[in-house]
């Protein structure tokens, strides 16, 4: 029994100084300079139905901010934003909000070989010079910050932010 009390006050006097010190697992520190990252949930549709795989990234309208939020929607046209990729969430602010997503041509090469085939090398080379031509999915006016209608503004305890891209397009861009 005193073994078992002396491992409870141990446990209990760890977790005091997680909370006191900041808990050491809970992940990275922010760097110097980005300061009131708040979560942010975006979710896009185009004609009214989710959009998946699409690229979203925020830019502030002041120009002043080094930090860009973004990421890529899930299948139901969700995505939590990321700052650069790493820090879970974006710094409050107003910012426009570009989107893209671009297809492109399936290879007519067929399936490639494995790494292992000697004919691999071989196969990257065609891969690499063979023409197919790529396509936005996305009207042109979100996919740039200039004339992209949309807008958020990130602040604490804000609610999903909803967006609809208009119509389904496939415009050819190479």
């Amino acid at each position: 029994m005193k073994t078992i009390m002396k491992n409870i006050f141990l446990i209990l006097g760890f977790v005091t100084l997680l909370i006191f010190t900041g808990c050491p697992f809970g992940g990275e520190k922010l760097p110097e300079g980005l300061s009131n990252v708040v979560p942010v949930t975006i979710q896009l549709t185009q004609d009214g139905a989710p959009l998946a795989g699409a690229t979203v990234l925020l830019i502030d309208t002041t120009g002043s901010r080094e930090w860009s939020p973004g990421g890529l929607t899930d299948d139901k046209g969700t995505i939590d934003l990321y700052t650069n990729g790493r820090y879970k969430g974006a710094p409050e602010g107003k910012y426009k909000v570009v989107v893209t997503k671009t297809e492109t041509d399936p290879s007519k090469l067929g399936p490639a070989p494995s790494t292992s085939d000697p004919g691999y090398s071989e196969y990257l080379g065609k891969l690499a010079s063979e023409k197919r031509d790529t396509y936005t999915l996305i009207d042109k006016q979100f996919t740039d910050a200039k004339s992209t209608p949309l807008e958020v503004e990130i602040k604490k305890g804000g609610p999903v932010q909803k967006f609809d891209v208009g119509a389904k397009v496939k415009i050819k861009i190479s």
